[in-house]
């Protein structure tokens, strides 16, 4: 704060911490608060505030609702300081012109707001990725990518990235975001797996740099099972013990491998010869694992017991 000389200095001050910390391109909300050692009352009268590129704008210090003259200081409704597109630190300069109250000159009042521009945060990820892939094959997940202030991203690259950092798959973003979201674009990206079996882990990032508005690049990491080429198929139907009746919906899980019984109760899965625990999962029932040995197609049948499901609010009744 600086003061004219020749008069009673007034004190300025800002309702946030400074300096202010705003993301590219947005606005933060503050009041101006003036204050002397009379307290006097400076309703009606009003500060500038002139933005980093010039311009200025009058705000009164007024009696209503969000802004009033309480203690000895008189505070402004909130300002809004519209931070320019343009990252480092940029200041708003606020001015309470010379003065007089009941006699009293006061000098001039002049704060600088030092508001520091940093970049809008962007957000990375992934979906629909298969597991287990066959090694060797190729495959296609999803990617997306979304601005923290919405930005249009349309037409940006996602790149992937293997274990050494080498790019192994690359997409361009959608032109309009994902149906149901407010702004996430997004694309297929096709990769290849390896040929040796285990778990790959392949990283996902979004470059930023050249988007108008600044933004921080994003990136993400996912895995997928690599598994040997499919020799078998097994057919597995699950049953209620009591009834006999066909299970739908259950979850199967051989390893990495998986599968969902359909109507029926019965789900196929291609896998290589090998011992595998075949468990089973779905609300309300309930089977042990059970070892399964590959070496040719096979069927095998679950007998899954129902169970009562808990009751919630049983712990709350006496």
């Amino acid at each position: 704060m600086a003061d004219e000389t020749g008069g009673v200095p007034v004190h300025l001050t800002v309702s946030e911490p400074l300096p202010l910390d705003v993301p590219a391109g947005n606005s933060v909300a503050v009041t101006a608060r003036a204050s002397c050692p009379e307290g006097r009352d400076r309703t009606g009268m009003a500060i500038t505030v002139t933005a980093p590129d010039g311009q200025a704008a009058m705000h009164a210090f007024a009696m209503h609702a969000f802004a009033m003259h309480a203690d000895g200081v008189s505070e402004t409704a909130a300002i809004a300081l519209e931070v320019p597109p343009r990252l480092g630190v940029h200041l708003f300069r606020f001015t309470l012109p010379a003065h007089e109250i009941a006699g009293t000159h006061y000098a001039q009042a002049v704060l600088d707001v030092p508001v520091r521009v940093t970049p809008q945060a962007t957000s990375l990820a992934v979906w629909d990725v298969p597991s287990p892939v066959v090694a060797g094959t190729r495959f296609v997940i999803k990617a997306g990518a979304k601005s923290a202030a919405n930005a249009t991203l349309a037409g940006r690259a996602i790149e992937v990235c293997d274990d050494a950092g080498d790019v192994a798959g690359r997409g361009v973003l959608s032109d309009a975001p994902l149906p149901g979201t407010g702004a996430l674009y997004w694309t297929d990206i096709h990769l290849q797996a390896p040929r040796i079996e285990g778990v790959a882990t392949w990283s996902a990032r979004f470059e930023a740099s050249e988007l108008d508005l600044p933004h921080d690049g994003a990136k993400t990491s996912f895995s997928v099972a690599v598994v040997r080429p499919p020799e078998h198929v097994l057919s597995v139907k699950v049953i209620e013990q009591a009834t006999a009746a066909p299970i739908p919906d259950v979850e199967l899980r051989l390893g990495a491998y998986r599968g969902t019984t359909g109507a029926s109760g019965l789900a196929e899965i291609a896998l290589p010869k090998g011992r595998y625990e075949l468990r089973v999962w779905k609300v309300g029932f309930e089977a042990p694992p059970r070892p399964v040995e590959v070496g040719a197609d096979a069927f095998v049948q679950i007998e899954a017991l129902a169970v009562p499901e808990e009751d919630p609010d049983a712990r709350w009744r006496m």
